[in-house]
């Protein structure tokens, strides 16, 4: 019974012997491979070269950042300019034709300058008018439905510059 203790225990040495090797063996070549990591690809380690590439792309970050904010100010500068606010009414133009074929469209922009675009409709022609916006005022006399589509124009160039002012 001795005998078997002492053959089981030289047994279990030999297989842990054999299993410290095989690790060792494993723990060097993993070492190596770390050595070749930590040294990189060139003189620098690679805690430098993540360094650098940490500090360019920062860079290229704030690049970016610079370019975007630049172009959203020159859009930010151009809003005003452009036509925002319309306004649009339609309607019978001769109690003869039915089915509101007339219209007339006022576009402005935030400084209240612009167009209003008249279509008559007749059953025989139809005739289109454009008439100057200067400071939400014409610069010829306006009918009735043209009145109404600048007012609605110049109301929604009020509200958007009520919400810009809040």
């Amino acid at each position: 019974m001795e005998d078997i203790i002492i053959y089981g225990s030289a047994g279990l040495s030999f297989l842990c012997l054999l299993l410290l090797l095989i690790n060792s063996i494993r723990l060097s070549k993993l070492s190596k491979k770390y050595k070749l990591l930590i040294k990189g690809l060139s003189d620098k380690d690679v805690e430098k070269l993540m360094i650098s590439y940490s500090e360019e792309m920062y860079k290229v970050k704030n690049d970016i950042e610079d370019n975007m904010k630049r172009r959203i100010k020159a859009l930010e500068d151009k809003i005003p300019s452009c036509f925002r606010h319309f306004g649009m009414t339609t309607y019978n133009a001769f109690e003869n034709i039915g089915n509101n074929m007339s219209f007339s469209i006022a576009a402005l922009n935030d400084k209240k300058d612009g167009f209003l675009i008249t279509g008559i409709y007749t059953r025989e022609n139809s005739y289109v008018y454009a008439k100057e916006i200067i400071n939400g005022i014409s610069n010829k006399e306006l009918s009735e439905q043209e009145k109404e589509a600048l007012n609605k124009a110049l109301i929604q160039n009020e509200c958007v510059a009520q919400g810009a002012a809040l």
